[in-house]
């Protein structure tokens, strides 16, 4: 069993307190501690006093608190999983960020390592979606504008029936940015216009085999490379 096995909630809290006021005055201070947790100075040195026997930090008679690299090491893998957490609850969850941030500090004590692996892997597949737009494979030093110009980019909502096109951009929130992904409308596929309703919404296209309807404000969204027919 290792020592961060032996960890409770209060005392991950502490260690990624404690790392916060490092790097920002690169010394930790009881007081600093305790007005960052908001609790006392005095529950501040028992807690202290807990974490030494467990060789997370180290403090000499009254002196500044130092994480050993045990505790920074451990520190640090707690913050990260929180500011994974958030980034999930912003970005793919479209959670207003100061519920995220409030959110995450709950979240991060109670999910499995296993958890925490899975969105990773989701956030990491998301941002490699992302990266793979045709802007990058053209000329990665063009400015965006130009190369938009110079490929005769379209919006989805421009392209008329039975016209197809290559997706090389999808602009829209993060929340509705996931609902595409999961519905295979990614940079790269091809899609076609199969009906427009009478009044131009929705639109129905044709993508990987699949037909699907989208709204014409999603479909501004979309941005795609006409495909002659």
């Amino acid at each position: 069993m290792s020592k961060s096995d032996f960890l409770n909630l209060a005392l991950e809290d502490y260690l990624k307190a404690m790392l916060n006021i490092y790097d920002s005055e690169k010394i930790i201070k009881v007081s600093e501690i305790a007005k960052k947790l908001n609790i006392s100075k005095a529950s501040v040195t028992q807690t202290i006093a807990k974490l030494k026997k467990l060789g997370f930090v180290n403090q000499e008679s009254y002196g500044p608190v130092t994480l050993t690299f045990t505790g920074m090491e451990t520190a640090k893998r707690i913050r990260d999983k929180n500011k994974l957490i958030k980034k999930f609850l912003t970005e793919i969850l479209d959670v207003d960020d100061k519920i995220a941030e409030r959110d995450a500090c709950l979240i991060e004590h109670v999910l499995s390592i296993t958890t925490i692996n899975k969105m990773y892997e989701f956030l990491k597949k998301i941002e490699k979606l992302n990266d793979e737009n045709y802007f990058g494979k053209i000329n990665i030093d063009a400015k965006e504008e130009e190369i938009m110009e110079t490929i005769k980019v379209k919006t989805l909502k421009e392209l008329g029936k039975g016209h197809k096109g290559k997706i090389i951009k999808v602009a829209a929130k993060s929340a509705i940015k996931k609902r595409f992904l999961e519905m295979g409308v990614t940079n790269g596929s091809e899609i076609e216009i199969t009906g427009i309703a009478p009044l131009g919404d929705p639109i129905e296209v044709l993508i990987r085999g699949y037909k699907l309807s989208l709204r014409k404000s999603e479909a501004a969204d979309i941005f795609v490379e006409e495909i002659n027919k």
